[in-house]
């Protein structure tokens, strides 16, 4: 685990937090090969990501503190924007529909095709942050065993306590985030492929909620941070309940813009 990339006396960069910028700068290079597929003005998709980035950051951090440290947050709400913790995905894409809503309506374009156009980017900027998540040590895996107490050869050992429960340091646990990257990363080729022979506007969209969303739900039994709240005996997370809905709204929207093309 290595929460700080670079601790010099003139610079400090949280690996957490770089590996979330470099994925916001490298995505908008896919969401300009996106918007020129759909024959689209660069600036337009590029102006879209500038307004996306801080709503996404403020949904994601307001999320975070809602979720996971909800006490402190109540005691001093400027913990909100300043207090120690990180950022929620579902919470970044509210803040990202926000965003594409008010942008087709100042732009008087189809909400829809600017979807499109970001699903694919999203896919491949959050297998980056994932890579942050790893490196900063917060979205671990459960203990790394295969039946009868076989380690996995790949599983990852924390020496710090922070984020971390003592009871899982010098443990051998699965790379939960690397999972998630890899898993980004596949969703990002797989949007790329159906976007080049899409039918209808909003397919690629509607594929990311779905496809995202049950791949959602399988990496969650393989996290073991708790603190987002667990349901049902511990069967269900708060992440695989917003999955569910997520799926759910996928498929209705395919659905309906299918029967509308």
């Amino acid at each position: 685990m290595h929460p700080v990339l670079v601790d010099a006396a003139w610079l400090r960069l949280p690996t957490y937090f770089t590996c979330l910028m470099v994925g916001f700068a490298l995505a908008s290079f896919v969401l300009r090969r996106e918007a020129v597929r759909r024959d689209l003005p660069s600036r337009a998709v590029i102006d879209l990501a500038l307004l996306v980035v801080p709503l996404a950051l403020i949904g994601s951090r307001i999320a975070h503190v809602v979720l996971v440290d909800s006490v402190t947050w109540q005691e001093d709400w400027t913990r909100i924007f300043w207090g120690g913790g990180g950022f929620v995905f579902y919470g970044g894409a509210a803040g990202g529909l926000v965003a594409v809503a008010f942008w087709a309506w100042w732009t008087g374009r189809s909400p829809w095709v600017y979807g499109d156009c970001l699903a694919p980017a999203t896919a491949f900027g959050l297998a980056w942050g994932r890579l942050g998540c790893l490196g900063g040590g917060c979205c671990h895996g459960k203990p790394a065993d295969w039946p009868f107490g076989v380690e996995v050869p790949w599983g990852v050992v924390y020496t710090r306590a922070a984020p971390l429960d003592d009871v899982l340091l010098g443990v051998r646990l699965h790379p939960a985030p690397l999972y998630a990257s890899l898993f980004a990363m596949a969703l990002f080729v797989g949007l790329s492929k159906l976007a080049a022979r899409q039918r209808y506007d909003g397919q690629v969209m509607a594929a990311f909620l779905v496809v995202y969303g049950f791949g959602r739900i399988g990496l969650e039994a393989m996290r073991a941070d708790v603190a987002r709240g667990l349901y049902l005996g511990g069967w269900l997370s708060t992440s695989q309940i917003v999955s569910l809905l997520a799926v759910l709204a996928g498929l209705l929207l395919d659905r309906w813009r299918s029967a509308r093309a």
